[in-house]
């Protein structure tokens, strides 16, 4: 099965432009839990004394500030999808 160029419309553009935002929105939040998951079990093993410790702790309540920030990521993806939705439809 060829893909013929000529042929492409604007619908079949935004139906695989649709399709790749939704891989991708997936594939973040996959990353994002697994990576707070691995984060979580190598922050407990943590274990160092004095101004160590609070360089650790401070590190840590920033990755997991960041981490809380990620979710922001997913609604951006969702967000630029519907406008793309949208540009869309205006130009049909």
């Amino acid at each position: 099965m060829s893909l013929n160029l000529n042929k492409l419309s604007l619908g079949s553009l935004s139906g695989v432009s649709a399709l790749a935002a939704v891989l991708v929105f997936v594939t973040v939040a996959i990353t994002i839990i697994i990576g707070l998951r691995v984060y979580s079990d190598v922050e407990s093993t943590i274990n160092l004394t004095g101004q160590a410790n609070t360089s650790a702790v401070s590190v840590i309540n920033q990755t997991y500030s960041s981490f809380e920030l990620a979710s922001v990521i997913l609604v951006v993806i969702v967000a630029s999808v519907i406008l793309g939705v949208l540009i869309g439809f205006g130009r049909a």
